[in-house]
């Protein structure tokens, strides 16, 4: 009798301690410990999507440990994401991991930190070219190059391989390091690896300790090595980290502080500005440097290339769409001509199409979540501090309120009746928005135009002969809607 009543009191006790606190919007708050787990899928973006068919614009979804509120209306988000007490970030093991624990870098900084740091970032790398004409030719250089790796394939079926991360990649390397790397460099292409390696970690089983981080306490150290790949990870982080480390050291003994090349050299003037300081970011042990280039790395490549790679699969499989943004670039650019960002104005339909591109593809779904640092009203609802806060950036872009034809792929969403480009479109947000929008926006337009422009200049992308290309990402994708891979076509026009 005893045992029962403990039973019943230990139910009690669990029961209260995870019921769902008041205020909360609608949603699915699940079971005890285990939260709302649905078994049918892991793609986040198809979840978001049931959610708010059921609860609406504005919900709640416990799993595991992880409070999340989701956001799905345009402007709910604008408003919050704006907000100066909705700027943290959740406790995720997984990114913790990769920054060794410490309050570091840009991308999950908080507090000074991120303040700071973006701060920092946001001035040198627009000061090295970043959304200037200045790095315009280092684009043009590495889209001719990969013209020049695809006309050696030219109307045979290709898949798009890592020579276009490797160019992509030579852009930020450009800006932070002033050093380019050949496609068959041996370090870049093991650089590579690494970034994608921990990317299809983290999306991998790693998550299950994001949303029950207890478990790294409790599990033996071999079944976090084995099952969740903690070490490989580790190791990874080791790789980049040893990297970066060589790099900066070799800026120290060139660095001319009256003549900074790059990103690097700009923050090494400013530890020697600020040495001594308590409240510094920028300390000689460089670590926080580290962090920052990873992030800048890992925001900046895998996400632009593969928007390239849906741009190419999209075209491929929409020729009538191809054809006509192909003839507007013949009007306007000589075939023996590289495109330049100075056509841009002239050519709407074209960045009509790579609009249209980030929006169908709505690469980055749920964005990064954010955090409340302290207690906040969102219209009738309370949201207690620390609670995780996301927006659902693909709900937007299918919103018929928006867009017109929000299943379809139609560059027309992005042209007024006069056929002029609508740069600030409602709904919009491939980028995110607020405080933390990503601070890389103006050179992954650069690159998304410079690329696109030079490649369609010169090939023609269609589907094997006699096959397809699929553009319905895989539902056990996690958090980024990567093009299933595809073997592509691209015939050199004459």
């Amino acid at each position: 009798m005893l045992t029962w009543t403990l039973l019943v009191l230990f139910l009690g006790l669990l029961y209260w301690l995870s019921r769902k606190p008041s205020g909360l919007p609608p949603g699915r708050w699940g079971l005890p410990i285990i939260g709302y787990i649905p078994l049918y899928t892991t793609n986040v973006g198809k979840i978001v999507s049931d959610l708010r068919e059921k609860y609406g614009d504005i919900f709640t979804w416990k799993v595991g440990s992880q409070v999340m509120v989701g956001f799905c209306d345009y402007e709910l988000i604008k408003t919050t994401f704006n907000r100066p007490d909705c700027q943290g970030r959740p406790y995720l093991y997984s990114f913790e991991l990769v920054r060794s624990h410490q309050n570091s870098g840009i991308v999950n900084a908080v507090d000074d930190v991120w303040v700071q740091g973006r701060r920092f970032a946001l001035r040198h790398l627009k000061d090295f070219g970043m959304g200037k004409s200045s790095l315009e030719g280092a684009i043009q250089y590495e889209a001719q190059n990969l013209v020049e790796t695809f006309e050696r394939t030219a109307g045979k079926p290709i898949e798009i391989s890592w020579c276009l991360n490797v160019a992509v990649l030579n852009v930020i390397w450009k800006l932070v390091a002033n050093i380019r790397y050949d496609t068959d460099d041996q370090e870049i292409i093991r650089f590579n690896a690494i970034l994608r390696d921990n990317i299809d970690l983290i999306q991998g089983r790693l998550q299950i300790l994001d949303v029950f981080p207890y478990l790294v306490k409790i599990l033996p150290k071999f079944v976090l090595e084995k099952v969740f790949k903690v070490k490989v990870v580790c190791d990874n982080m080791d790789k980049f980290n040893n990297l970066m480390l060589e790099t900066i050291q070799t800026h120290v003994k060139t660095l001319d502080p009256n003549n900074p090349k790059d990103y690097i050299d700009a923050y090494l003037i400013q530890i020697q500005k600020e040495r001594g300081s308590l409240s510094t970011i920028f300390k000689e042990d460089y670590f926080n440097l580290v962090i920052t280039l990873e992030d800048l790395f890992g925001a900046g490549s895998e996400t632009t290339s593969s928007t390239i790679r849906w741009l190419i699969a999209l075209l491929a499989t929409h020729p009538e769409i191809q054809r006509k943004m192909q003839k507007e670039i013949d009007e306007v650019v000589p075939r023996d001509t590289l495109p330049s960002l100075q056509d841009k104005e002239r050519l709407p339909y074209t960045e009509a199409v790579l609009l249209e591109v980030m929006r169908y593809s709505s690469l980055v779904h749920v964005g990064i979540m954010h955090a409340t640092t302290e207690e906040i009203q969102v219209g009738k609802y309370r949201l207690p501090k620390n609670t995780a806060i996301f927006a659902s950036a693909i709900s937007c872009h299918r919103d018929k309120k928006y867009f017109e034809r929000p299943e379809e792929f139609y560059p027309e969403h992005f042209l007024d009746k006069e056929g002029k480009v609508i740069t600030k479109k409602e709904g919009f947000l491939p980028f995110s928005v607020g405080r933390r929008q990503c601070l890389g926006e103006s050179l992954a337009r650069m690159e998304l135009f410079l690329f696109a422009t030079c490649l369609f200049q010169r090939f023609t992308a269609s589907p094997p002969k006699g096959g397809s290309i699929s553009l319905e990402p895989d539902l056990f994708q996690p958090f980024l809607r990567f093009v299933p891979p595809y073997e592509v076509v691209l015939t050199k026009r004459t």
